[in-house]
């Protein structure tokens, strides 16, 4: 019909619904303004104070407000340090959504302030039900994926050497036994790794824990250290160049020289592998640094810490960088590149049009 042969009444009523429909769009886009302001308040809040409590009293009434999601967003973005208070601070998104979800709210943690809503959830879930309630979040976690559930593993390694007490590492690793042996599709490596992260980071007390297993005047242990088992050490060797990064104060070549004095040849490789994933978030997604600090490694390890960061990169969400360094890296480590970076774009994609979505952004045309 045209508005000419409408009658005078349905003239009106359209004008008055697009009068409606404006009002409702200028409300929207007002109260989306307050809502911004409000969060931005709260964050200054947060920031305003070194009060743990409080701060945890402003952050759970704004993860009340956004939801716990978005809420941890806005805690990435405030530009508060990455500090043990930080970290502790974000357990709150932990508490709150194993008190609202249960075992299926870990999935809604970010990886965080070193995995902090992780282990706020965790330890909530152990303290809650113990060894028996980790079987429930891990069912969970298994639901969405091996990467989801290997992550989950991390955080229960995290938890399990916080809950038992840092001077009780092995106690710790010998939890992850018991959940392996609860569960043949535990993913054991990933809950050592995460004990043995948490020993070098120790920060739940605000401050490293003087009961960590560490030794600035030994950059081997606690890697050598006849209490740990065997089947644990390559774990240990996972995180041991961080802790080599910090006592040489970034010299990746020096790290790279104690690496090569590793004499088991497994875990001289895993000892390569962590400190490439150590230079990685220094990085910040520049390639050129990353060729840079990989350049500094011993020249047998140059293209293996390269391929390593294109792993790591695009497993945390990086989706230019690891398509750049295949595309620059020699040519004897060209295939190995983009043979991991397929993996992980495969382990990644839900679907086989988002797999393809990521072959479009190769770089290469013959790859």
């Amino acid at each position: 019909m045209k508005i000419k042969e409408m009658d005078s009444k349905n003239y009106v009523l359209l004008i008055l619904l697009v009068i409606f429909a404006i009002t409702l769009a200028l409300s929207a886009n007002e109260t989306d303004k307050k809502a911004n302001i409000q969060t931005q308040e709260e964050i200054e809040k947060i920031k305003a104070t070194n009060n743990i409590d409080e701060q945890a009293k402003l952050y759970r009434q704004l993860i009340e407000r956004v939801g716990p999601e978005q809420a941890q967003e806005e805690l990435l973005r405030s530009g508060l340090p990455f500090t043990g208070q930080t970290h502790l601070l974000n357990h709150v998104s932990g508490d709150y959504l194993y008190e609202k979800y249960g075992t299926a709210g870990l999935v809604r943690c970010k990886d965080y302030f070193l995995s902090s809503c992780y282990h706020g959830f965790i330890l909530h879930a152990i303290g809650t039900g113990g060894l028996g309630e980790l079987d429930s979040v891990m069912n969970e976690c298994e639901t969405k994926g091996p990467t989801v559930s290997a992550q989950c593993a991390h955080a229960v390694g995290h938890g399990f050497l916080t809950w038992i007490g840092y001077a009780n590492l092995t106690g710790a690793l010998e939890l992850c036994d018991e959940m392996k042996e609860r569960s043949a599709d535990f993913p054991l490596y990933n809950c050592q790794d995460g004990v043995f992260m948490e020993n070098i980071w120790g920060i739940h007390s605000g401050k490293p824990s003087p009961d960590r297993w560490v030794n600035p005047n030994d950059t081997f242990y606690p890697c050598n250290d006849p209490r740990i088992e065997y089947k644990y050490i390559n774990a240990c060797w996972s995180n041991q160049p961080t802790l080599m990064y910090q006592s040489f104060r970034g010299d990746v070549k020096r790290v790279g020289e104690e690496c090569l004095k590793v004499k088991d040849t497994m875990h001289q490789r895993t000892c390569f592998n962590g400190l490439a994933r150590q230079i990685h978030p220094i990085t910040k997604g520049d390639t050129d640094i990353t060729f840079q600090m990989c350049g500094q490694m011993p020249q047998d390890w140059i293209d293996y810490c390269l391929v390593t960061i294109t792993s790591a990169d695009f497993s945390v969400g990086g989706r230019d960088m690891s398509f750049q360094i295949c595309a620059r890296i020699d040519k004897e480590g060209k295939d190995q590149c983009y043979q991991t970076l397929f993996a992980v774009m495969k382990a990644y994609s839900p679907t086989n049009d988002e797999y393809e979505k990521f072959c479009a952004m190769v770089l290469e045309d013959e790859w």
